[in-house]
């Protein structure tokens, strides 16, 4: 099972053996071999309680455009270090295709009528149950995977190294790469920064420059399922520098 971002609530849910609304979940997570929680969230409450202020009332959430290119947002000297981490045309690219998606939310937003900005719609939605005392009781073998420049709420790199270190498998893996935001699964990398001093990029070619953190989250995940394993091993923190090389961590 994969979870990327608010997905990684529902897959430690899913492998979550006192799950109180999924009888027999021992069942199901006999039929789960690995997990991979990408920059997922963590560190939400265990149950659902009601909020002092009641629930939302309202039953549609909407993003907007910056909404959706803020998945890309770093610190301003990390965004001007990290050359190329936003590859042209991509954050276009990715609104055009949540609007083909959406084609009633399209139609949606802004100030003029005949020219809609567009909106992103999707229900309202409870983040509860994907904590510490969630996690120690996972047995599931889990690859956890984020950017250190990773700015979104609960899922910065401290949220990352907490799941990691909470998780009950001992089969587990952390990897965090540098030059990489929320938004890893599609960011790129430019400028000689790409091309390692020494070693390869984790996933690449000898020689050849690192493609960016889309590049290291593909192979990651290729090897996790497959194997399993991160560059070999079944366990450990590893750190992929901005040159794409992947290095064991404290």
């Amino acid at each position: 099972m994969i979870g990327y971002s608010l997905g990684g609530q529902h897959v430690g849910r899913t492998l979550y053996a006192a799950n109180p609304v999924l009888p027999g979940s021992a069942a199901v997570i006999a039929k789960v071999n690995r997990a991979v929680f990408a920059s997922s969230i963590f560190g939400t409450p265990t149950e659902e309680v009601t909020p002092a202020a009641g629930f939302t009332s309202f039953p549609t959430n909407l993003n907007t455009r910056s909404d959706s290119d803020g998945a890309w947002a770093m610190a301003p000297d990390r965004d001007a270090a990290c050359t190329g981490h936003v590859v042209p045309g991509s954050q276009n690219q990715m609104w055009t295709r949540l609007m083909e998606e959406d084609r009633l939310g399209s139609r949606w937003g802004g100030n003029d009528p005949d020219h809609p900005t567009g909106v992103l719609r999707s229900q309202t939605f409870s983040s509860y149950g994907w904590n510490a005392t969630i996690a120690q009781q996972q047995t599931t073998p889990s690859l956890v995977i984020d950017g250190l420049d990773d700015r979104t709420p609960l899922a910065t790199p401290a949220d990352s190294r907490a799941l990691y270190n909470s998780l009950g498998t001992a089969n587990k893996v952390l990897v965090q790469v540098q030059c990489a935001s929320h938004a890893m699964l599609w960011e790129g990398c430019s400028g000689p920064r790409c091309t390692p001093q020494s070693g390869t990029p984790y996933g690449g070619r000898p020689g050849r420059p690192w493609s960016g953190p889309h590049a290291t989250a593909q192979a990651a995940v290729a090897e996790w399922i497959k194997k399993g394993t991160f560059n070999g091993a079944a366990n450990g923190h590893f750190t992929v520098d901005e040159s794409g090389v992947a290095n064991p961590s404290p």
